[in-house]
């Protein structure tokens, strides 16, 4: 992620009073914002899928399934996980499924601090400024910006469009916008594209423009938002 990229966490604890204290430590920490919170892991599978946050701050022992259960099912795809618990037996298990850390309550805010910094450094070597990184649970594909055609929003995930074929990407399309500002252009609220890939636009049906990129047959379609911004892009260039 860019340097003034806020990361993006849920809190996860059965705990009402544990929950207010972790989201007053986040505040307290820069770089970092809670996006939600929940009470149990079926809310937090939920929150996963709608707010696709950057980590996760997840208790263990809950009502329903533990954490451990939500860890497994989420290894080997965002989001980090740091574990938040009163009990120290459950440590092993916890690294097995790839946690970023096992903080014990209470939490302290310096312990906190260390944690987070280690899942930024982590989630940074996914970012840098030539390629994308996407992960899932099934392998993770490096891909090179200037293949980029464009990003489309499709039901839960995002769909990149490149030059060899067609992957889903575990970020939403707010989050790529503003972590690649310089590659990625927004046309619509469903649809990013290739600033070095677009040809210009055309109007299809009445009134509605699509845009034209180089080497895709795709042509996306352009919301009236963002019509003006794209024309000046166009003429600026």
């Amino acid at each position: 992620m860019s340097d003034t990229a806020m990361h993006r966490v849920i809190i996860v604890d059965d705990e009402p009073l544990a929950r207010q204290r972790m989201r007053q430590l986040l505040s307290e920490i820069p770089g970092w914002e809670c996006i939600g919170q929940a009470n149990n892991t079926e809310t937090a599978r939920q929150l996963v899928i709608s707010l696709r946050p950057d980590a996760i701050l997840l208790d263990i022992n809950m009502p329903g399934d533990s954490g451990l259960v939500l860890a497994q099912e989420l290894t080997g795809s965002a989001p980090a996980i740091i574990f938040t618990t009163a009990h120290e037996q459950h440590a092993l298990a916890a690294f097995e499924f790839q946690a970023i850390d096992y903080l014990l309550k209470p939490v302290r805010r310096k312990r906190l601090h260390l944690a987070l910094d280690k899942t930024a450094a982590q989630l940074s070597q996914y970012t840098d400024n030539r390629y994308l990184t996407v992960r899932n649970s099934q392998q993770i594909d490096k891909i090179a910006l200037n293949t980029i055609s464009c990003c489309l929003a499709e039901d839960k995930y995002v769909r990149l469009i490149h030059d060899t074929g067609t992957v889903l990407c575990d970020r939403s399309l707010a989050q790529l916008e503003q972590t690649f500002p310089d590659y990625l252009v927004r046309v619509h609220r469903n649809a990013l594209v290739s600033r070095s890939r677009i040809l210009g636009l055309s109007r299809h049906s009445g009134s509605q423009w699509h845009i034209r990129l180089n080497n895709c047959e795709l042509q996306p379609e352009v919301s009236r938002r963002h019509l003006d911004s794209l024309r000046k892009l166009l003429f600026s260039e």
